[in-house]
């Protein structure tokens, strides 16, 4: 019995460990990101460095990609990208269920909280700051990832960082399904196919507003994807005038969803954050038990652990609420299908060790955008899973800014 206790208390302490590790990063960095916010908000944008849009001579597709082709990337895998990791991992469990999302890393009281309608009548929520100063300025729209929200760290840091101190009207967004978004409908995700018009409704309703000249979007990992549709679908809806980058996306969403369900060996790279997918997953099923009625639904819920699968899900929640069959579900949200036609200035970045999305997915792409010079796709050495932010701040910092800067219409 005393061996018991000595198993069971030394779990609980170990547990309650991680968890002020935890707690105690999101502290920390919650308060540096404050702390660097408010102090620019003193001085008034633009804060530190900030580049003026280049002559209109030089305002061509190459030379801008050519450009920040030449900003040096020096990625370090210290202490931060770590912390950073686990944090937001951390994060992404608490956003898997409605009760627990996006109660982290709250927006100053700068930022308004705003409800959107995406293009079919799907409530979206978005958190928007735009400068209240009489002058007319570019804005920025960004997206998280898969079980991601607009208040994970990956986010507010950057929005907060192009309003504050590059002088952008910005917005983040918690796509459908995902974040507080999710309170509000029952919509599932589609792997980048709707979330697009989410994204171009976002666009749509910054471009309405008057202290706004132009939109650019980002986001990340399934937000890339989601990015990548919306710079197709722009030409019927052109809300996005002022570029867009995707981070760590895929060509193949059917490809991404058959590699993410299937278990990979125990030592390949990909293991941890497949089981913690299916963890995050199954707290999700849990959480969907709450609205979802219908009795073959509710077969697919009610299943283990192990029936947590993603391509089922597709097959049965899914494809089947927005009324097509699996193959054209993954037809519309697979940037190979219509990234030859993109015709708005569109930048790809990708890690040749990104876990979650093989780099392969690049090489395929890169074939299907040879022909087209609206398209750019970097393949760097290291970046994991859209972390370049962390691995080098600067860099990442000096091509999102000077990006946006240059396709942006100013006044």
């Amino acid at each position: 019995m005393r061996f018991l206790f000595r198993q069971v208390r030394r779990l609980v302490e170990g547990t309650l460990l991680v968890a002020a590790f935890l707690l105690g990063s999101i502290a920390y960095t919650h308060t540096r990101m404050r702390l660097r916010f408010h102090a620019c908000r003193q001085d008034g944008p633009p804060c530190g460095p900030h580049r003026q849009p280049p002559p209109p001579e030089r305002r061509s597709m190459s030379e801008i990609f050519a450009s920040l082709r030449d900003v040096p990337f020096n990625p370090r895998w210290g202490s931060g990208a770590w912390k950073a990791l686990t944090g937001n991992s951390f994060l992404l469990f608490m956003n898997a269920a409605r009760a627990t999302t996006g109660l982290a890393y709250p927006y100053p009281e700068e930022f308004e909280e705003v409800v959107i309608e995406s293009f079919d009548g799907t409530p979206i929520t978005a958190a928007v700051g735009i400068h209240r100063d009489g002058k007319r300025r570019p804005a920025i729209v960004m997206s998280h990832g898969f079980m991601g929200s607009k208040h994970d760290h990956y986010i507010i840091d950057p929005m907060l960082v192009a309003f504050a101190e590059w002088g952008f009207n910005v917005l983040s967004i918690d796509l459908r399904n995902f974040g507080r978004s999710q309170k509000l409908s029952h919509s599932p995700t589609s792997a980048g196919w709707k979330e697009a018009e989410d994204l171009l409704a976002a666009a749509k309703y910054m471009s309405e507003q008057p202290e706004v000249t132009s939109v650019g979007i980002t986001g990340v990992s399934m937000g890339a994807g989601s990015t990548m549709r919306a710079a197709f679908a722009s030409k019927d809806h052109p809300y996005l005038t002022g570029g867009a980058i995707a981070w760590n996306g895929y060509a193949d969403s059917g490809r991404m969803i058959e590699y993410i369900s299937t278990k990979p060996p125990v030592r390949h790279m990909f293991f941890p954050v497949y089981q913690a997918f299916r963890l995050m997953h199954k707290i999700r099923r849990e959480d969907m038990k709450g609205y979802i009625g219908d009795p073959e639904q509710r077969k697919y819920l009610d299943g283990t652990f192990a029936d947590a699968d993603f391509t089922t899900y597709i097959d049965k929640i899914a494809a089947p609420h927005y009324g097509v069959s699996t193959e054209e579900f993954y037809r519309n949200s697979s940037p190979r299908e219509f990234l030859s036609e993109v015709q708005v200035p569109l930048l790809v970045v990708h890690a040749e060790d990104d876990p979650v999305c093989p780099a392969a997915e690049m090489s395929e792409l890169e074939g299907v955008i040879s022909e087209n010079p609206n398209v750019d796709i970097w393949m760097l050495p290291t970046g994991s899973h859209c972390l370049f932010l962390y691995l080098d701040r600067e860099w990442y910092d000096t091509v999102m800014r000077d990006f946006f800067t240059y396709w942006a219409t100013w006044e």
